[in-house]
């Protein structure tokens, strides 16, 4: 497996999916920029996304199951992306009701959306009793996004202003995790909190700046958690369902990357594996 150039030693665990390859086939200026370098606009995307690789794939199980761990390893953390998501995703059918799609109400075409985007990623890696959950699971939202949106209304709360609160929650619930992620802060590595923002030697200007990019997470952390919790939310559900022992060789696997991958001290963000930061190459994609 090829990498772009990086100060870290990378190590794949598991194949990048279709998804990804085509990814980097597609838009290599931001997943798989020459030599490592991404442009000026490139960066500003970066630091937004953090990881576009999962932001911009929709079925790439393993990818998207490992940084889940890997991004989730406190319990206010593992909670408030749990409640906060499904939250998010209620209010999203909430607002969608007042809405057609042509004979279609346009909450009934989302939630159908959601059903056949889980069932394809269940059926994908033999997870039918994950799917059972979901089908209840998305079901119950849409009963229940009725009497929220005419909740909403009686108190003169507009849906949008829900769904982004409940988006800032999640964002939020990551505050205890153990270091900021590469792009966030360092280029490729992990980097805690205290470290980045009070590192010995800096100037004033330099540490109000960090400060201030710190700061600036509130707004595209709760952006991007806005796109995140249709995807990622079935994966809470299915992190609790292993941990009461559902598929124990699958559960088993993803939380030995992590666990792996911690213990080498970079995680990787773009792929399964450890190298922090570290870009695929462009041969990746070919």
């Amino acid at each position: 497996m090829s990498f772009q150039p990086s100060p870290l030693q990378p190590q794949l665990y598991y194949p990048p999916s279709s998804e990804a390859r085509r990814l980097v086939r597609l838009a290599p200026w931001l997943v798989s920029p020459t030599d490592g370098k991404p442009g000026v606009v490139a960066r500003l995307v970066l630091m937004a996304m953090i990881a576009p690789m999962t932001q911009l794939t929709f079925v790439s199980f393993h990818l998207q199951s490992f940084l889940f761990l890997v991004f989730h390893r406190k319990w206010p953390s593992l909670i408030g992306h749990g409640v906060f998501m499904t939250t998010e995703n209620l209010f999203i059918l909430a607002a969608l009701r007042p809405f057609a799609l042509g004979p279609v109400n346009a909450a009934v075409a989302y939630a159908l959306l959601l059903l056949v985007w889980y069932g394809v990623v269940a059926w994908q890696e033999r997870l039918l009793l994950w799917f059972g959950v979901c089908v209840v699971l998305v079901g119950g939202l849409y009963a229940l996004s009725a009497p929220v949106a005419e909740l909403l209304l009686q108190l003169h709360v507009p849906v949008w202003s829900a769904i982004l609160v409940s988006a800032f929650l999640i964002a939020a619930s990551h505050t205890p995790e153990k270091a900021l992620p590469p792009r966030a802060a360092g280029r490729f590595r992990w980097i805690p909190l205290f470290e980045f923002t009070a590192a010995p030697g800096i100037s004033v200007v330099e540490r109000l700046g960090r400060i201030l990019r710190v700061a600036m997470f509130t707004v595209w952390g709760t952006l991007d958690e806005c796109w995140a919790a249709p995807r990622l939310m079935p994966y809470n559900y299915l992190m609790v369902m292993m941990r009461f022992g559902y598929a124990p060789q699958l559960a088993g696997q993803l939380n030995g990357w992590c666990e792996d991958a911690w213990q080498n001290g970079e995680p990787a963000i773009d792929y399964v594996g450890t190298g922090g930061g570290t870009f695929l190459a462009a041969s990746v994609g070919e």
